[in-house]
């Protein structure tokens, strides 16, 4: 991955601040915003993307639009360490609808696990069924989230 660290200057992160409060911008839209005509935006969008600033362009979906009520960070602490135990969990977790993301952490737990499920008999089932059942899991934490706010990549900003 090549690094725009030296030509990253104000521009570019005015263009990355507007596509994070809207992907679907038009370039039009996008260039007048940030002070530039089209074909040069254009063309900083592209180096962004072939320098892997930008990953790719996603829709946020409501969960509770989907039914999906309750919020959950899950620490996971692992029975087997060392890559075969790490490699075995996400392994048995990639598959899981519920989970949204998966973080190796430091510290007492060795992943976070953020999941949605429609209730609390979901979560339980969830938890004891699933993830409690993994041979590679020998401890699990589960903290209801309140409220979340989201900050994305607040120094753009």
């Amino acid at each position: 991955m090549k690094s725009l660290q030296p030509r990253f200057d104000p521009i570019d992160r005015r263009i990355l601040s507007q596509l994070i409060d809207d992907g679907r911008i038009s370039n039009l839209d996008l260039a007048e915003r940030v002070g530039l005509s089209p074909t040069p935006c254009s063309r900083r969008i592209r180096q962004l993307e072939e320098a892997g600033v930008i990953e790719g362009y996603t829709a946020r979906i409501n969960p509770a639009a989907l039914g999906l009520n309750l919020c959950v960070m899950v620490s996971v602490k692992l029975a087997r360490h060392g890559p075969e135990g790490h490699e075995q969990f996400l392994k048995a977790i990639s598959d899981r609808p519920e989970i949204t993301e998966c973080m190796l952490v430091t510290g007492a737990s060795d992943y976070l696990l953020r999941v949605w499920v429609e209730d609390i008999e979901a979560l339980r089932q969830f938890v004891t069924g699933t993830l409690q059942g993994l041979p590679t899991v020998a401890e699990t934490s589960t903290m209801l989230v309140l409220k979340q706010s989201s900050f994305p990549l607040a120094g753009l900003r």
